[in-house]
């Protein structure tokens, strides 16, 4: 599914209509007997709200289709003028000759006409602003929507809650408080942002007749892959395979008081697939782990020579968890850079280390995954939380191009990004919000990568796997951790 900006979603309207020839009011019909089908069993009282443009126009057929299915609809123009688009006009002038129940409201003293609907119509339809809205709203239709908010129960709204900025999420004075949102054709980036969350409800997509080759055209390489594409993306266990046949990851991890991030990363590994899997750690945590990790093997990193014939026969490096008081880590991943045809995935106390060497750094460039998590990723920028987790998709791009890397921002609506395409990772939820999670995905990739796959779709695959692997754990729980999730990766990898 493709991921756009506003000019971009009017771009693709402008294409359909005036070169593949499809009407706009065509299009309009489309759209209002998808969200027709979607809502002609959720009651029986239908308040609509509709602006004066084509987003007004979508509500007015709404209303119509509505009325014909026997349906109560009050309809509510909101407008301080009487411009109004013509697709608009044309729905108007139908819906006038079926109905009288329609109020017209141009400001603040016409709010008191809503009165004797707002008691009395139990769902609220909202098509005041499209996709265009691009300025802060007057006091008027702040007003408005904040009593739409406070005295309807249930409140859809059409492509765009409006009030919410379908660029960036933000809200322009106020937004409504959707409890689902039919957008059409594509998801709007604005979506994707966490201040944008609150106002959604939940997200579907409606197709309304825009041709898909049309949306490629007009592509910004932002996407959400469905489960189909996943089960392309992921190599299927060849039934001649072997231990061999699927890489050797050495897991570089843990420190006093950080067992638990070397364990978790190196039985997520095991789990997921790798044929063989080496953790590499201090003398202190191979004690505590080695009678542990009973199908990984154990190395201590300050025996230097021995680790040589485990670096060279490792066909992927992972580093970072638990290693933030462990200085000899800095020493070895000078070493581990200079070895060729290896690659890197970089999490946690890893990117400490980098952020203080250059030259690390430029070494890694084509061959690693970064899996930052906003806090991390604000370091490694120099920019503050607040200003990552309201850019994530610009910031995440932004550094996996310049540094030739991929990029795997974690969070809700995961990023992954190799600097020129954007995708966005649905899967998982917040009962996985506890320690050792990140952890366990940069296992996850780690085996991937050793199995084969490419940087882009080992950190692809593996942000959906563990989402999957989460929402399987968490299941009939209030909230689940990591070992959990562990148990069940192998379970998510079998499902795609």
């Amino acid at each position: 599914m493709e991921i756009m900006t506003r000019s971009r979603c009017q771009e693709i309207d402008k294409y359909t209509i005036e070169e593949i020839g499809i009407p706009s009011l065509v299009l309009m019909e489309n759209a209002a007997k998808e969200v027709t089908d979607k809502v002609i069993n959720l009651g029986e009282k239908f308040a609509i709200f509709c602006g004066s443009g084509n987003n007004g126009g979508d509500g007015l057929v709404i209303a119509r289709k509505l009325i014909l299915q026997n349906k109560d609809v009050c309809v509510v123009i909101v407008s301080k003028s009487d411009k109004y688009s013509k697709d608009f006009l044309v729905n108007f002038n139908i819906l006038k000759k079926l109905t009288n129940n329609i109020i017209c409201i141009k400001g603040t003293k016409d709010i008191f006409l809503l009165d004797r609907i707002v008691n009395n119509y139990e769902i609220a339809v909202d098509c005041i602003f499209g996709i265009g809205l691009n300025r802060v709203l007057e006091d008027f239709y702040i007003e408005l929507i904040n009593l739409i908010n406070e005295k309807f129960k249930f409140v859809i709204s059409i492509d765009v809650p409006s009030g919410l900025n379908a660029d960036d999420g933000s809200l322009m004075g106020a937004c409504i408080i959707a409890n689902i949102t039919y957008t059409f054709e594509v998801i709007k980036k604005g979506f994707i942002e966490y201040k944008a969350l609150d106002y959604l409800g939940r997200v579907e997509v409606l197709k309304i007749g825009i041709p898909d080759f049309v949306k490629k055209i007009k592509s910004q390489q932002m996407y959400i892959l469905d489960k189909e594409d996943y089960k392309k993306l992921l190599k299927k266990r060849r039934v001649y395979g072997h231990k061999g046949s699927y890489g050797k990851v050495s897991i570089l991890a843990g420190g006093k008081g950080y067992t638990g991030a070397a364990y978790i990363a190196t039985e997520a590994c095991v789990k997921a697939g790798a044929g063989l899997t080496t953790l590499v750690s201090t003398k202190y945590v191979q004690d505590k782990l080695s009678s542990k990790l009973i199908e990984a093997m154990t190395a201590n990193i300050e025996e230097g020579d021995d680790l040589k014939n485990i670096f060279n026969n490792s066909r992927v490096f992972a580093i970072g968890p638990g290693i933030d008081k462990e200085k000899i880590y800095k020493e070895i991943l000078l070493d581990l850079v200079n070895y060729e045809n290896k690659q890197f995935v970089i999490d946690a106390g890893a990117f400490k280390i980098l952020k203080e060497n250059r030259e690390i750094m430029n070494r890694l460039k084509g061959r690693s995954i970064f899996t930052p998590h906003p806090g991390e990723m604000a370091v490694l920028i120099d920019k503050t939380l607040d200003y990552v987790e309201e850019n994530r998709i610009n910031v995440a791009k932004k550094y996996a191009k310049e540094n030739d890397i991929i990029v795997l921002l974690k969070g809700y609506n995961t990023i992954v990004t190799d600097g020129e395409c954007v995708y966005i990772n649905r899967t998982g939820n917040s009962k996985m919000a506890s320690g050792g999670m990140g952890d366990c995905l940069t296992g996850i990739i780690a085996a991937l990568l050793a199995q084969g796959h490419s940087l882009l779709v080992s950190a692809l695959v593996g942000a959906y796997v563990h989402g999957i692997a989460g929402e399987i754990a968490s299941e009939g729980k209030y909230s689940t951790v990591a070992s959990e999730l562990i148990e069940n990766i192998s379970k998510a990898m079998n499902y795609i």
